[in-house]
């Protein structure tokens, strides 16, 4: 899920700074920031002029941009360097609270939709995908595990998951975890395989006393939370309506929301 090394993060404010720092730390990527408050950071890249430094930064040599600014800049910033989106490296916009993630450019090819899920894990963001293969997909799936658990069980459960709530797996959108769940190999491995998005939510996700999910004992007992992958596969969704509930196969946990969408 990490994204490649040449990632750059670039904000232009004091406020989207602290954030830009946050998310380059997340995903291992270079930090850059106007030269009057670059000191403030570690190994902070210093710029005096915005354009001149996107012009930098698109020049072929960083396979992602994260932008913590208003979108429109974004979009006066890059529009005189875009090529093709099959060269163009993906580019999000995220907004200085952290609210967004959006994939502004190259998100297939590219990986912009990818990368934006990557920052929405990290800063708690919504992503925002446009692209319309993401448009016609309306089910989400939240998952919990053992440590441990091998890519094929996970794919196994996931296989299964949905042939009981009778979609197949080109109808899932996305996969929605726990913040513990963010380093495991065999999770990661099987959504690429499948060819999804990975979403992680933070503790305080769970924890939202607006949100009255139903408490199972383990995920209670070990964790502090009420569930994973019920909550999990609610919180992602959109209009969220439980297809599947909470579902134990083997040593994965599942469960599978539809979201109620206006042309779903």
């Amino acid at each position: 899920m990490a994204p490649a090394p040449e990632l750059a993060v670039i904000a232009v404010t004091g406020a989207g700074a602290h954030l830009a720092a946050g998310i380059s730390a997340g995903l291992g990527g270079s930090l850059h920031l106007p030269a009057r408050m670059a000191g403030e950071y570690d190994d902070a890249t210093p710029y005096d002029s915005l354009s001149d430094q996107f012009a930098r930064l698109l020049d072929g040599s960083k396979s992602g941009i994260v932008a913590v600014m208003a979108q429109g800049i974004v979009t006066r910033m890059i529009a005189p360097h875009l090529q093709s989106k099959y060269r163009d490296p993906a580019v999000v916009t995220c907004d200085e609270v952290g609210r967004f993630a959006i994939s502004t450019v190259s998100g297939h090819e590219g990986g912009a939709n990818h990368l934006a899920h990557a920052v929405a894990s990290i800063t708690g963001a919504t992503p925002v995908i446009t692209t319309a293969t993401e448009a016609n997909r309306c089910h989400v799936l939240g998952i919990g595990c053992r440590r441990g658990c091998s890519k094929g069980a996970i794919l196994h459960a996931i296989r299964s998951g949905c042939e009981q709530a009778g979609i197949t797996p080109d109808r899932l959108r996305l996969v929605a975890s726990a913040w513990v769940k963010k380093d495991e190999p065999g999770l990661i491995a099987a959504v690429e395989e499948l060819g999804l998005y990975l979403r992680f939510f933070p503790r305080s996700a769970y924890e939202n006393p607006l949100y009255n999910f139903t408490v199972y004992d383990g995920p209670k007992r070990h964790l502090g939370i009420a569930g994973v992958a019920e909550p999990s596969a609610l919180l992602a969704a959109v209009n969220p309506r439980l297809l599947l509930p909470r579902t134990v196969i083997d040593s994965v946990t599942i469960a599978i929301a539809q979201e109620g969408l206006v042309n779903a």
